[in-house]
């Protein structure tokens, strides 16, 4: 895998105040500032690295977020924006010649899944989705729209009528993730609570792919996501994912790029995953 091609997924913070269950963010980890974010993108340019990924927590709940898309794109980064996209509409204008991809999550389509996979406060998240994927037609957009579900207990059997739901809305969508659930970060605590079967998951994927042949469908279990994205922290620290914990590579600000590069790149498994986990990002109808 060429370091060009790897997108490294940048937690601009670790805040979010919506208390989701499935939650892999590590909290407590202080924003770095806007200068020092700017530099460490600028670094990672230098270093070789042409995709970015701006994640948290919610890194739309950052004032300045816009600025480090604005700021990554005149580098000449491909972006992605992972974003529960509360504010999607109301930034679109500002977002939509700078950000290639935008990643949204459905995980039901009722308030009461919702609330059971996330939380109170997302009760209502797929009219979020609904409000942003009815309005998007008539607005040029030019941002690639990515859909993830989280696959756990509390959704399994319902995933034919989410697809149906999503289908019968007017925009059309580039990609569509779903995720087998990670007890991993906060969503460690629940795995009582969400945790599903492999075998089980797998089935239900490949019904499901065969039933909606024609929507951009594609899925990943939690060993195939394990070590499947490199992850830089709002402390530069660059960890994956590793079992139900992190590992920690090394750190963007104070290590030589040569070490960067080795721990990242020097490790077969992770460039195999990592390859096959962004496989969708190859498929852009839009470039910004």
């Amino acid at each position: 895998m060429d370091m060009s091609n790897l997108l490294l997924d940048f937690r601009i913070t670790s805040h979010c105040n919506l208390g989701c269950d499935l939650c892999f963010r590590n909290p407590g980890i202080k924003d770095s500032t806007l200068i020092n974010a700017l530099n460490i993108i600028e670094r990672m340019y230098n270093i070789g690295f042409r995709r970015i990924g701006f994640t948290g927590g919610e890194p739309t709940s950052r004032a300045d977020y816009i600025h480090l898309i604005e700021y990554a794109k005149q580098m000449g980064f491909m972006t992605y924006l992972s974003t529960v996209g509360h504010r999607f509409i109301m930034d679109h204008e500002r977002l939509n010649s700078v950000l290639d991809w935008v990643g949204l999550p459905i995980d039901g389509i009722d308030k009461r899944v919702n609330t059971d996979i996330r939380s109170d406060k997302m009760s209502n998240q797929h009219r979020v989705i609904k409000s942003i994927l009815t309005w998007l037609p008539n607005n040029n957009n030019h941002i690639n729209i990515k859909l993830t579900t989280v696959v756990s207990k509390s959704n399994i059997n319902m995933l034919n009528d989410i697809v149906n739901w999503v289908e019968a809305l007017p925009y059309k969508i580039q990609a569509w993730r779903f995720y087998q659930f990670c007890p991993l970060g906060v969503g460690k605590e629940r795995r009582d609570k969400l945790e599903i079967n492999t075998d089980l998951f797998s089935y239900k994927m490949n019904m499901l792919k065969l039933q909606y042949p024609f929507m951009p469908i594609s899925w990943a279990t939690f060993e195939e996501r394990d070590k499947a994205n490199v992850v830089m922290e709002p402390n530069f620290d660059i960890i994956i994912p590793d079992g139900e914990n992190y590992t920690l590579l090394g750190n963007m600000l104070t290590d030589s790029p040569d070490k960067i590069i080795s721990a990242i790149f020097g490790n077969s498994e992770i460039m195999r995953k990592c390859e096959n986990n962004r496989f969708w990002l190859e498929d852009r109808e839009f470039k910004a």
